[in-house]
């Protein structure tokens, strides 16, 4: 086999064998990286940052529970409304500092003997069982639970969506004797939101033990009130129905969505932390990309001085070859540059081969016969 065919042969073998070891190297790395890192994203980084924002929506949201509690064991308020409900503009002024002082939406207090509602603003109405819109306190008046959170349009506001906490007020005897509390805009509690999601970079979102949607930001893609319109509707059910927290994975627009569900006991909520693993994955991807093409430089590297090698060794063979100028006498040869050489120079030059010298037997007996005894004969031809 000529060394064109060699040649020939050889550089795509080498090139094929480099692209595919590469390539099968790249690749496995790749989806292990991608495997460890989903693992990574819901066993380990989305539940410490739904940890994060549950530590943080305590310090923001609870803030309102403990005001409502704070009022509805003050010694003032309870007094004021056991002596009859004297003097109303007392009430009405407390519930105005209440507001100003801890920077609330509204405050507000419902009596249970005269079903007056008072706000900071002043009386604004009587509640009454068959009222659709006062069905709230009736609801709060056979609770067992000290207070509840509840979304729904302030009266008082201009109809802005609140998030009330409505705090049952007892007696010294422990007999209810009204409802009272303090309410968050939903406006301001989603703006609470979103800088959890423009500080973690992830999708947050409450639902109610119904499914419903109760606080999103203002970013929230899904137009729904309910989870059951959800692609992911099964997943987030099944989160609802653990309790206390869940993780699952789901696939959205194309994209793999890791979801961790956590129970707000406080609230009666559940806080819905999602997190795409969009940017994660493209970095890797990048990665992929950059040694893929790290590889397609050495290879072509690699091709390229097996080429010269080959290419080099084949010109060193090739001047063995074909008709050799050589001194009839001498036995000197001459080089394609004119030169003469020993023949021993010119192998040794073009060729791998080492000469050591020595007589042979003819030469032997020609020129050394004195050491050509009858005991040497066979030495010396």
């Amino acid at each position: 086999m000529s060394l064109n065919n060699v040649k020939t042969r050889l550089l795509p073998i080498i090139s094929v064998l480099l692209i595919l070891g590469f390539l099968l190297t790249s690749l496995a790395s790749y989806f292990v990286s991608r495997a460890s890192l989903r693992s990574e994203i819901s066993e380990n980084e989305l539940p410490l940052t739904s940890d994060n924002i549950y530590s943080e929506i305590q310090r923001d949201l609870m803030r309102p529970v403990f005001i409502s509690s704070f009022m509805a064991n003050d010694t003032f308020l309870r007094n004021w409304i056991l002596d009859g409900e004297k003097q109303e503009q007392q009430i009405i002024q407390y519930l105005k500092e209440i507001q100003e002082k801890y920077l609330t939406f509204t405050s507000f207090l419902v009596s249970e003997k005269s079903r007056i509602y008072y706000h900071s603003g002043g009386i604004l109405k009587k509640v009454m069982p068959e009222e659709e819109r006062d069905r709230w306190y009736f609801r709060v008046r056979e609770m067992k639970d000290e207070y509840e959170i509840n979304v729904d349009p302030d009266s008082a506001n201009k109809d802005a969506m609140t998030i009330f906490i409505n705090y049952r007020v007892l007696d010294y005897d422990g007999e209810l004797i009204g409802v009272t509390g303090v309410g968050l805009a939903v406006k301001a509690v989603k703006k609470i939101i979103e800088v959890y999601q423009k500080k973690y970079r992830r999708t947050i979102y409450f639902l109610d033990r119904n499914g419903s949607v109760k606080v999103a930001g203002a970013e929230w893609e899904n137009p729904v009130e309910e989870i059951a319109q959800m692609k992911s509707a099964q997943e987030i059910k099944k989160g609802l129905a653990n309790q206390l927290e869940s993780s699952f994975s789901s696939t959205k627009n194309g994209q793999v969505i890791h979801t961790n569900i956590r129970y707000i006991k406080e609230f009666d909520w559940y806080l819905v932390v999602e997190q795409s693993e969009q940017e994660t994955i493209r970095r890797v991807f990048t990665t992929l990309v950059f040694n893929l093409a790290i590889c397609i430089v050495v290879t072509i590297v690699v091709v390229l001085l097996v080429h010269i090698s080959v290419t080099a060794y084949r010109k060193r063979i090739e001047t063995l070859r074909g008709i050799i100028p050589i001194c009839s006498y001498c036995k000197e040869i001459r080089d394609d540059k004119g030169y003469w050489n020993q023949v021993e120079a010119y192998v040794a030059k073009y060729t791998d081969a080492q000469f050591s010298h020595s007589v042979c037997p003819k030469c032997m007996k020609t020129h050394y016969p004195e050491y050509c005894s009858e005991d040497q004969k066979g030495k010396c031809g």
